[in-house]
């Protein structure tokens, strides 16, 4: 069976990243000399993947650039997002809805990883999948608990997490996800462009996630258990994931 494409989210500024992101796209930092887009490229490519969407935005052509040493390993295929400075990641994601309707793996390209991380993902057992790392105090994002089988009950966007919030039991979302065909034509890609017909560009593609999942819909958490993995948003992130992998 041919492996699903891969789309790469990479659009945005990286603001919070400082001086970092002023000359160059959030992707190309670098943690101990291996830039997060490398680092990201080269593993889907050991995983065998054939096709990735890649969707960029602000100073792009870096990012093309650094494309074109894995154009003969894969076929890749660049989407420009001109409005990047205004919309989020869900518009990003359906500038590539054309390539998406067999199904998907889904990628941010502000996670460092070790290729573990990526194998677990291309060999789970359950079509709609998403990778979750055991939460713990330095992680700041979207977080979700499981039933006995792995199944997400529920997930929680920042904005769901106010005082008081229990974190005990809950895992963060890696930002990597695949999802299968049936999910994709028979939900995930109407909802999207639900979203986009009503002007809601500044939305995240995680809430089209949780809206399946408070309605039932099967997905499950794959934990990266001992695999290193982080999520690179800030300087303090950095200076950590340098640290995680030196």
């Amino acid at each position: 069976m041919k492996p699903l494409p891969a789309v790469i989210l990479a659009a945005g500024r990286g603001r919070r990243l400082g001086r970092l992101s002023d000359n160059q796209p959030k992707p190309m930092t670098e943690v101990n000399g291996v830039s997060i887009f490398d680092n990201l490229l080269g593993s889907l490519i050991a995983q065998g993947l054939e096709r990735i969407i890649l969707v960029t935005g602000y100073l792009d052509q870096i990012l093309v650039n650094a494309a074109n040493p894995y154009r003969d390993r894969c076929e890749i295929i660049t989407v420009y997002n001109e409005i990047y400075a205004t919309t989020n990641n869900i518009y990003s994601l359906w500038l590539a809805s054309q390539y998406l309707t067999e199904g998907f793996y889904l990628f941010e390209a502000d996670i460092f990883f070790e290729n573990a991380v990526m194998e677990s993902l291309v060999n789970a057992d359950h079509d709609d999948v998403m990778l979750i790392g055991k939460y713990n105090a330095h992680m700041d994002g979207t977080v979700v608990d499981l039933d006995a089988r792995d199944r997400v009950l529920s997930m929680y966007l920042k904005q769901h997490q106010g005082d008081g919030f229990d974190y005990s039991d809950k895992y963060k979302t890696v930002n990597f996800y695949r999802i299968g065909k049936e999910f994709a034509a028979g939900f995930f890609l109407e909802k999207m462009k639900e979203h986009i017909v009503q002007g809601d560009l500044n939305s995240y593609y995680e809430l089209i996630i949780k809206e399946a999942l408070d309605r039932g819909h099967p997905i499950y958490g794959l934990k990266t258990g001992p695999h290193r993995w982080w999520e690179i948003d800030t300087l303090d992130d950095l200076t950590y994931c340098e640290s995680l992998f030196g």
